[in-house]
C-alpha cells in the first residue's frame, strides 16, 4: 500500500521530509493513472486539485487528508468528518506572500502602473489623462480577518490607510482595526474592498450587484481569498464606475480566455499565485507534509486540525 498520494508537485525539503519519515510516496501527476495510486493511499496531500466524494469510499484505507494551504473547498470535508478521516491545513503558511500579492494589486491599481508603462513605453501617449491614486488616508474594507486579512491590515496601515474589518465576532479592542457587522453598511466608506474570504455556502455568491452598487466610484475590488465569493458578472457590469479590479482567484480556474472580466481596462489579473512565492511554498509544503506525519503517527497535527471523525 501507498502510505501517501501527492496530487501536485510540493516543495523539495517537503517531499524529503515525508520519505524521511519512512513513507512510500505516490506522486500522481507522474502517473498515467493516479486513481489506483490515490485509492490505495493511507494519506492524500492536496494542494489545488478538486477530490471526489465517491474517491472516498473507494479509498478504505485512508486515513487523513492534509491540504496544502488554507482554503478546503475542493475537499469534501463534510463527507471525510463522517467517515473518520483527519482534515488539516495551512493556515499562516502564505499569510505574508498574499498579503505582499494584495498589496501590489491595491498599489498598481491605484496609482495606474500598467497604464503608466504603456504611456512610458509610447512616448508618454495619454499621460495627461493619467490620474494616479494615494492610499494614504483611503478607506481598506477587509472582509476575512484571518491571518492573510490581518496582515494586510498591517500592511495598509504602514501606508497611512484606514482600515476598517467587517467581522461577526472581532472588536475593536481585540484586533486594533474599526470593526463592522454590517457589511453592506461598511461598503459606501470603502474605497478599497479586499476579500480574504474561504469559501463557504453562507459566503458563495456574498458580493453582488446589489453590494458592488453600495461601494462609492473609484472605489477598488481586490479578491485573492476564493473566486465564488464575487459574481463575476455583477463585477463585469459595475467595472465602469469602479476605481480598478483586481483579481488572483476565479469562480472557474483556469477561467476560459473569453471571460468578459479581461476585456477590461481597469482590471488586473493573476493564475491563483499570491501564494507561489518560493518561501511559502515550502512552508505550505513542509506544514503540510509535517501535519499528515502526525496524523499518521496519531499525533494532534501540530498545525491545524479542519475535521476528525
Amino acid at each position: 500500500m501507498t502510505d501517501v498520494h501527492l496530487t501536485e508537485p510540493i516543495h523539495d525539503d517537503a517531499l524529503a521530509l515525508l520519505q524521511g519519515a519512512g513513507l512510500n510516496v505516490g506522486k500522481g501527476w507522474e502517473m498515467a493513472d493516479p486513481l489506483p495510486g490515490l485509492m490505495a493511499a493511507r494519506a492524500w496531500l492536496v494542494r489545488t486539485a478538486r477530490l471526489d466524494v465517491a474517491w472516498l469510499d473507494a479509498a478504505p484505507g485512508l486515513k487523513t487528508i492534509s491540504k496544502h494551504g488554507v482554503g478546503v473547498d475542493n475537499i469534501p470535508v463534510a463527507e471525510a468528518l463522517a467517515r473518520g478521516i483527519v482534515v488539516t491545513n495551512t493556515p499562516g503558511a502564505n499569510a505574508g506572500a498574499v498579503a505582499e500579492h494584495t498589496l501590489m494589486m491595491m498599489l498598481a491599481l491605484s496609482r495606474r502602473v500598467v497604464a503608466m508603462d504603456r504611456s512610458a513605453r509610447t512616448g508618454f501617449a495619454g499621460a495627461g489623462a493619467l490620474v494616479p491614486q494615494d492610499l494614504e488616508g483611503r478607506r481598506l474594507l477587509i472582509a476575512g480577518f484571518g491571518a492573510i486579512g490581518r496582515r494586510v491590515a498591517q500592511l495598509a496601515k504602514a501606508f497611512g490607510m484606514n482600515v476598517t474589518v467587517w467581522h461577526r465576532r472581532h472588536t475593536a479592542e481585540e484586533i486594533g482595526f474599526e470593526v463592522v457587522r454590517d457589511l453592506r453598511a461598511a461598503l459606501p466608506r470603502a474605497d478599497v474592498l479586499s476579500l480574504h474570504l474561504p469559501l463557504t455556502p453562507e459566503t458563495r455568491g456574498l458580493i453582488g450587484a446589489a453590494e458592488l452598487a453600495l461601494l462609492p466610484a473609484g472605489a477598488i475590488v481586490l479578491n485573492t481569498g476564493r473566486g465564488g465569493v464575487v459574481d463575476e458578472n455583477a463585477l463585469t457590469q459595475a467595472a465602469s464606475r469602479l476605481g480598478g479590479i483586481g483579481l488572483d482567484v476565479f469562480e472557474a480556474e483556469p477561467p476560459p480566455s473569453d471571460h468578459p472580466l479581461f476585456g477590461l481596462e481597469n482590471a488586473l489579473f493573476s493564475p491563483h499565485a499570491a501564494a507561489l512565492s518560493p518561501r511559502a511554498f515550502r512552508q505550505m509544503g513542509m506544514m503540510a507534509a509535517q501535519n499528515l506525519i502526525d496524523t499518521l503517527n496519531g499525533h494532534p497535527p501540530r498545525d491545524r486540525l479542519v475535521a476528525q471523525g
